[in-house]
């Protein structure tokens, strides 16, 4: 049994060649050697590009996502910004290692949970297709993230594994801050995402979990912006 999980790739119209092209060449990859993937939240930004307009500009990885699901091997969980594309969580029994937890954490993110938090998520909701909307979140995520963002990750941390292991899971792997984690022994493992050129995710099998990557130089070019092509 080989489960991989990845999310937080967030494509849009805006996202660079690039992203798509590393998120078709990882489903493509997955379904070659017979994975079960788990998406984990914010795989298409709806939030602010919408969900039509998101998957059309990247055909190869709807396309490689539905191959997936036709032979079974494709779940999904939703995340904050893409709330309609699966399940609060997913549960995974793995021999040998027991039961994973699967879910974004956005629930568990101190800023998300907060008035202020609350008050930016409607604002994004109503008006996140704006491009200065857009461009005023990034800005507030950068400031958070270059201010408190190690700080914010350790809380996010501490706040999973209560989740983890006040209902015995042996594992928990969660996304949302956009940074891997995974440490031998430590309960809590973050896929990380889709930052930069690289693709990071989870290996999960019999054996325990893994944090690998997909670089850009593997699946070759793509420094330009715009929608996917085929």
């Amino acid at each position: 049994m080989r489960v991989l999980v990845a999310g937080d790739w967030h494509l849009s119209p805006e996202s660079p060649v690039i992203h798509g092209r590393l998120a078709r060449a990882f489903l493509t990859r997955a379904r070659a050697e017979g994975a079960t993937v788990v998406l984990n939240g914010d795989v298409f930004e709806d939030l602010f590009a919408g969900e039509r307009r998101a998957r059309a500009a990247h055909p190869g990885v709807t396309a490689a996502m539905d191959a997936l699901a036709r032979e079974g091997r494709l779940l999904q969980a939703r995340g904050n910004h893409d709330p309609g594309a699966g399940a609060d969580r997913i549960v995974i029994d793995v021999p040998g290692l027991g039961r994973v937890l699967v879910a974004h954490g956005d629930a568990a993110d101190p800023l998300h949970a907060s008035a202020a938090g609350r008050l930016g998520d409607a604002i994004s909701r109503r008006f996140g297709r704006l491009a200065l909307v857009r461009g005023a979140a990034r800005l507030a995520e950068a400031a958070a993230t270059a201010i408190a963002g190690a700080r914010i990750r350790a809380l996010f941390r501490r706040r999973c594994l209560v989740l983890v292991e006040r209902e015995g899971f042996a594992l928990g792997v969660f996304g949302h801050v956009h940074f891997p984690h995974l440490v031998p022994g430590d309960r809590y493992v973050n896929a990380g995402g889709l930052r930069g050129r690289t693709l990071s995710y989870v290996a999960i099998d019999p054996s325990g979990p893994r944090l690998l990557s997909l670089s850009a130089q593997e699946v070759g070019g793509g420094d330009g912006n715009g929608p996917e092509m085929g």
